[in-house]
């Protein structure tokens, strides 16, 4: 139901009630006390027109009532649009592709070992609080280095409070997945595009690529991230890689260019070099 029409109609009434009648011509207006069932005696103004032979009467409503009935639609509409942000952020959640092992992190439950795991969590606690800036400016993060240094688990906190707080779009996805996409659309028998392919990771306002670095880095694979990265560059959204290289080894394996758009728009590059989480838990 759409509550803002109705409102502003009791808006406009409450507002008439608070000046004088208007005086229209070939009427009469009168005030007069009334007795409302709820809310005992108000005024009550009547506007009286004859048309047509026939006298016509208008009458109006209790402002205590209508005072009432602004609170009630105020309340409907607010409940109503919390039930579509639910479903909103619900189907964002749901498109976001969140593996399962990754289901319940948040920026706030991210272990900070060392200094330079509270820099890197601060950076990103930086760039999920100013998205709204990140997405008009397109900045994206690299984040490389040691594996196990919870470099998803940041990564996709991002993404959970931009679904949850601006109910943004995001997607995570691999290069492998990117690469073999992309190949699919080589055949003749394809049902998709490479410009298909590229729509699809470009619509998302956040998409993080992982394994960066995992391919076998053809020219063709490497053609094809860069591809995906200039587009959405080109189109002011953010893209996150990540990738288990040293930055000088990511560096040479996706080229100075790609690099230079990830950090562009007030991007940054993050290095992971402390020790992985499941090696000192084995330990």
């Amino acid at each position: 139901m759409n509550y803002s029409a109705e409102m502003t109609t009791v808006r406009q009434k409450l507002a008439d009630l608070s000046v004088p009648p208007k005086p229209l011509e070939h009427t009469v207006c009168e005030e007069r006390n009334a007795i409302c069932d709820r809310h005992g005696v108000f005024k009550q103004r009547c506007r009286r027109i004859a048309l047509y032979g026939k006298e016509i009467e208008t009458k109006t409503e209790c402002p205590a009532c209508l005072s009432e009935k602004l609170s009630e639609l105020q309340q409907a509409e607010a409940e109503q649009e919390k039930y579509r942000k639910r479903s909103k952020i619900k189907t964002l959640m749901d498109n976001l592709n969140l593996p399962e092992r990754f289901s319940d992190v948040t920026l706030d439950n991210y272990e900070s070992v060392n200094p330079d795991a509270a820099r890197c969590l601060k950076l990103c606690n930086d760039y999920a609080t100013h998205w709204p800036e990140r997405l008009k400016r397109g900045g994206g993060l690299v984040m490389c280095g040691k594996p196990g240094t919870g470099k998803n688990h940041l990564a996709l906190s991002i993404a959970r409070h931009v679904i949850n707080e601006h109910q943004s779009s995001a997607l995570f996805t691999t290069v492998l997945r990117i690469a073999r996409e992309f190949k699919s659309t080589w055949s003749k028998n394809a049902e998709c595009s490479e410009a298909d392919v590229i729509k699809r990771y470009t619509q998302p306002d956040l998409l993080i690529i992982d394994e960066v670095g995992v391919q076998f880095g053809s020219e063709a694979e490497k053609m094809i991230l860069f591809e995906v990265i200039n587009t959405r560059y080109e189109s002011m959204k953010p893209t996150i890689l990540i990738s288990n290289l040293a930055l000088n080894e990511l560096t040479g394996f996706i080229g100075e260019r790609v690099i230079d758009r990830m950090n562009d728009g007030g991007g940054c590059t993050l290095t992971f070099t402390w020790s992985s989480y499941r090696l000192r838990m084995a330990a």
